[in-house]
């Protein structure tokens, strides 16, 4: 069976060919016709296309100080919450310039320039009416991507080589002073913002530490810890000094009785004693710094409360003006954003059309069609002569062509 097969193969072939060769002529006429057009097609009448790429690194990835302390302090480690100040703050993260920067690269702003710089109406030989056609047109010719680096990479095809490279030195330069000038514009607004809080914040702090100081002076409460100490501590000491005078008291009582003279020495100090305990559990010794254990515990409420608000208050008044300065800094600053780690440079290989493959591709799909061409022929003209479904088909196909042709 393989056999059979494999001459049953060799057989097709070797009738394919010499069909091929019976009707040489066509065959050479239909390969090398469309092969010689297309080559020259390729060689000199499609102009070739050139590709300049340019790799550049996209903004780094920071985030506002600012947004950072102010959460540190008060407890918001969570992501949601220090992304929700940022954005308050209108501050933008890396990943928001990098997606700036693909914008202002993809801008029908941008690619006008390139347009009107290089006038590529002429150069494209642009007949349309509309400039959207021409914009059109350009993009085109123009790519940009990721690679797999996370870096950008800037593409532009183009007949001239030399005009390829010039285009995207050109669009790096116009993408990194508009990127520039966005974060001016930012900056500015941000330090704008940032001085408005900054005075709102200083009134506040003023108002609050004269509110402190009358609440300090007015109470005579400067040290909530200090003074609770040592008002606890005399009392302990009175305590004391009571114990130690009421067991004298009972002592003297039992050995000469109350009508003593050292028993009303004794009663007198005890009586001292006691009333200076009274008094100072009521708040009568503020002047010593000693406090009232009635009143303390909602003084230092208050004392806890003024303290907390001054400490956010302060917190937020320092970041403010770090923050300000930054963006006074970055306000004034005109550096370059968009670094190029691999600049455009005149690459003079063609990128279209690949006349290799081309001219290959004309060749195989020519010798395919000439076979199935020659071999037809080769069919029609077996089967002419003969009795049977296509000959008579073929022969009344030819009737119709002489009566025509008679009349």
């Amino acid at each position: 069976m393989e056999r059979q097969e494999s001459l049953s193969f060799i057989e097709v072939s070797l009738q394919l060919l010499n069909n091929n060769l019976k009707h040489f002529k066509t065959f050479s006429a239909i390969v090398v016709v469309p092969f010689v057009v297309v080559f020259v097609l390729v060689m000199w009448v499609i102009d070739p296309i050139y590709r300049a790429t340019a790799i550049v690194t996209p903004p780094s990835e920071n985030s506002g100080s600012i947004a950072s302390g102010v959460s540190s302090i008060l407890g918001g480690g969570s992501k949601g919450g220090l992304g929700g100040l940022s954005s308050m703050l209108n501050f933008s993260s890396g990943a928001d310039d990098a997606d700036v920067v693909w914008t202002i690269f993809s801008s029908w702003e941008l690619h006008n320039q390139v347009i009107q710089q290089f006038d590529l109406a002429r150069h494209y030989r642009f007949k349309g009416k509309y400039p959207a056609d021409l914009l059109k047109a350009f993009r085109k010719r123009f790519e940009i991507k990721t690679n797999n680096e996370n870096m950008f990479e800037v593409t532009i095809e183009d007949k001239d080589y030399r005009l390829a490279a010039q285009m995207v030195d050109f669009m790096l330069v116009k993408a990194d002073s508009a990127f520039n000038t966005y974060k001016t514009s930012q900056a500015r607004q941000s330090r704008i913002y940032l001085q408005s809080r900054l005075d709102s914040c200083g009134k506040a702090i003023q108002a609050l530490t004269k509110k402190f100081a009358k609440f300090q002076s007015d109470n005579n409460f400067y040290d909530p810890e200090i003074q609770m100490e040592s008002t606890i501590k005399y009392l302990s000491e009175l305590q004391g000094k009571r114990e130690e005078i009421s067991m004298e008291m009972a002592y003297e009582k039992e050995d000469r009785g109350e009508r003593s003279k050292r028993y009303e020495q004794l009663f007198k100090r005890y009586q001292t004693v006691n009333s200076a305990m009274q008094g100072t559990l009521e708040g009568n010794s503020r002047d010593m710094g000693l406090v009232s254990l009635k009143k303390s515990p909602k003084l230092n409420a208050e004392y806890l409360q003024y303290e907390s608000e001054a400490k956010i208050l302060a917190a937020l008044y320092q970041m403010l003006r770090v923050q300000s300065e930054e963006m006074q800094l970055e306000e004034a600053k005109h550096l370059t954003n968009l670094h190029v780690l691999e600049p455009p440079w005149e690459n003079n290989k063609k990128v279209f059309p690949v006349r290799g493959a081309i001219l290959i591709f004309t060749f195989f799909v020519a010798t395919i069609l000439a076979t199935f061409v020659c071999n037809l022929w080769a069919f029609f003209e077996r089967e002419s002569g003969q009795d049977s479904g296509v000959g008579n088909q073929l022969q009344l196909l030819k009737n119709k062509f002489r009566g025509r042709r008679r009349r």
